[in-house]
Parts: C-alpha cells; structure tokens; sequence
C-alpha cells in the first residue's frame, strides 16, 4: 500500500507502481476477485475505522505538543546552563538546574509522553494503511552521552568542564532541529484531521463504505494527491463535497 505523505515533504513518493493496471479480461477479473476474496484482501472503510484513525490521530498530536513543550523547556534548560557557565558560577548551582531538568523528564516519560524518551510513535493515520512513524526525541540527561544523542551535556556535569560550551551550544542546534521535525509532523496531522472529519461525514453518506485492496490503494493515491494539491495551507475546513470527489473512481 502507499506509504503516507506528509504534504511538502522531501522525497514524497510517486504514483505507486503496483496501480498500474494491464488490460484485463472479464474472467481475469473474475479470478482476480475470488482470489481476493479467497485471502481476505479486503479493506473496510467505514465510519468505525475512520473514527479509529481520528483518534490515533488526535492522540498523536498531543504526544507531539507535549514533546514540543519539553523541548522548549530543553532549550531554556541549555541556554541556563550557557549562561552558569559564562558567569563562572558555582557548581551547585549547576547541579540545582541539571537534576531540575533531568526529574521533569523522566516524570514526563513516566506519564506517557514516550517521545521525549526517544520513543518513535505509530500513529493508524488512515483505515487499511501501514501506520506512520513520528520520530522519537530523547531529552533525558545521561550520566555519558554518546555520539547521536540530542543531549550531549552530561547528568552529572562540571561546570569547569572545558568542553561544557561546546556541548551545550552543539545540544541547543540538535533540540531545534528536533523540534522542526515535530513541528512539520504536527502540522501535517492537524491538517489530516480535518480531512477524516469530512470523510467521516461522506462514508456517513454510504459513499463507497466497503472497498477492496485495489480500490483502497486508488483511494488513498487520490487522498495524498488532494493533500499535495492544497500544499501547506491547512484543510481543517476543506468542503465535503471536495472529499466526495476523492472518493469516486
């Protein structure tokens, strides 16, 4: 099955080879269909499903706002470190706003915010479709951090450290582009969730409620195509009869 675009996103894949029909004849077709029906190569589209995917949906955008709260407060952390370091202070003082940080991750973590733990997220964004990976951001401070991680300053950090600057400066650009990603992730479900709201509304319709594998992929090929169409702009809005257009072959 296609694989989810995000809308202005590098690298979006094209047409799907697998939609490329070859002319059939009417038994082909036939065999084709029970041996469809045979496997279960079936994809409901229904208002359940839809309702499903608005939920990981909305679950998943409020796993992304928190992520981008903390990294916010990630930010202001390094940028209080840059300044304790500047101004010579004491290493208590360090101490005080490393283990400050450090708990309000972990407690995060603890209650569910899995992304800031470095944990991908799989988000059921359409009906039938492979879920969509937002990528995890790991905020926690650990005792030695390893090449690849955001946060390179250390648990337990000195602040004479001569490498401390470095490591907070270098911490500061990984956050924000961490954050950047999210925010792209974010935006593009936002936008998504309008558009199952006003699909929602058109299965409600009896429009094409049962498709099968075939179908599917050409209906999900036409969605990302209307996505791509309206760009960035959001769709929160976008007119049902708009979606019903989508959903005819």
């Amino acid at each position: 099955m296609v694989s989810t675009i995000v809308p202005g996103a590098a690298g979006a894949p094209g047409v799907d080879p697998r939609l490329h029909r070859q002319p059939v004849t009417p038994a082909a077709t036939d065999r084709r269909q029970d041996a469809a029906a045979s496997q279960g190569d079936r994809v409901e589209v229904s208002g359940a499903s839809l309702a499903a995917a608005r939920e990981s949906v909305r679950a998943a955008v409020e796993q992304l706002h928190q992520a981008l709260a903390l990294g916010r407060e990630a930010q202001a952390f390094l940028v209080r470190v840059q300044g304790l370091v500047r101004d010579g202070a004491a290493q208590e003082d360090l101490d005080v706003a490393l283990a400050a940080f450090a708990q309000r991750v972990e407690l995060a973590a603890a209650q569910g915010a899995r992304l800031v733990a470095g944990d991908d997220l799989a988000i059921n964004a359409e009906p039938g479709a492979p879920p969509i990976m937002a990528p995890g951001v790991d905020l926690r401070l650990k005792m030695a951090p390893r090449p690849g991680d955001v946060m390179l300053v250390a648990a337990e950090a000195a602040v004479d450290d001569p490498a401390l600057p470095g490591a907070v400066k270098r911490s500061l650009e990984l956050v924000q582009a961490a954050m950047g990603r999210l925010v792209e992730v974010a935006r593009s479900l936002e936008a998504h969730q309008g558009f199952i709201g006003a699909a929602e509304r058109a299965v409600a319709s009896s429009v094409r409620p049962d498709l099968d594998a075939e179908g599917a992929r050409l209906l999900a090929l036409q969605v990302r195509q209307g996505l791509e169409a309206v760009g960035g702009r959001s769709i929160a809005n976008v007119e049902p009869q708009a979606v019903l257009a989508l959903f005819r072959a």
